[in-house]
């Protein structure tokens, strides 16, 4: 995901911003949309199920392929993905 994609001018102004995810919004998105299905949704999303299942329960992990996965999710499905991300 580009910084023009987000929103901003330019990568300066990305600059010390950290994009966390929400972890419970995330987790209620999984169970509407794919039925709690930690491997559908991590196929949805191109991330690993394991990644997800590690996230989604313990809080571990969470970087930036699984809120790209968020982003593309998201989009597929016609969403706003600041919901489900703090920016």
């Amino acid at each position: 995901m580009g910084f023009r994609q987000l929103g901003y001018k330019c990568r300066k102004e990305m600059r010390g911003r950290i994009m966390k995810l929400r972890k419970e919004k995330v987790k209620k998105l999984m169970e509407e949309y794919c039925d709690g299905s930690y491997n559908r949704f991590a196929r949805e999303m191109g991330a690993d199920p394991s990644h997800v299942h590690r996230y989604i329960t313990k809080g571990i992990g969470g970087g930036k392929k699984l809120i790209g996965g968020v982003i593309k999710f998201c989009k597929e499905k016609h969403l706003d993905y600041t919901d489900y991300i703090e920016l």
